[in-house]
């Protein structure tokens, strides 16, 4: 692979923000998505992440039901300080794939003593962000569009989305991205 193909992949990524839900994503092609993800760099190799891979019609939209509730807050806080408010909608609610991308707190624990002190949290997270990442340009890489859901983490829907998908504790939810 030439530098010019992996950059044209990087420019042409897009966050999109309305799906067609009749447009199936084949299983192939989220196995193959979620293997390149899995090859993500992460600090001391822990390769922190799971994935759950949504394509339930009632759970995708009650995904985007949450997300819509948490909004009510962030906008009101915005509103409040800045005058303003410029949230996203539930576009993603009609992508036909969800991936959850969870994040195994535990393996923090498996760093050298320093580095547990030091750096485990950003270890942690950056591991997080690498997968993350690579299913975006995964995803691109294979024609389908995908969306970047960091309020995934946000305190009510982290705590709804583990009561839906029966989240077990340690586990964190990162973000949900909708292919």
């Amino acid at each position: 692979m030439k530098i010019s193909d992996f950059r044209a992949l990087v420019e042409q990524r897009r966050s999109i923000r309305g799906y067609d839900e009749s447009k199936a994503v084949p299983r192939e092609l989220i196995t193959e998505i979620l293997d390149c993800a899995r090859w993500a760099p992460s600090g001391g190799n822990g390769q922190p992440w799971e994935f759950i891979v949504v394509t339930d019609r009632e759970t995708r939209h009650k995904i985007a039901d949450y997300y819509m509730k948490q909004l009510e807050q962030k906008r009101e806080m915005d509103l409040a300080v800045r005058g303003t408010a410029k949230m996203t909608g539930d576009g993603f609610r009609h992508a036909p794939v969800h991936v959850v991308i969870l994040g195994d707190p535990r393996v923090k624990e498996s760093y050298p003593i320093r580095t547990k002190l030091e750096k485990a949290e950003s270890h942690f997270i950056t591991g997080l962000a690498n997968a993350t990442l690579l299913i975006h340009l995964a995803a691109t890489c294979l024609g389908l569009a995908s969306q970047y859901v960091s309020d995934a983490n946000s305190p009510y829907m982290e705590t709804m989305l583990k009561v839906l998908l029966k989240i077990p504790e340690p586990l964190r939810i990162y973000h949900v991205v909708p292919i």
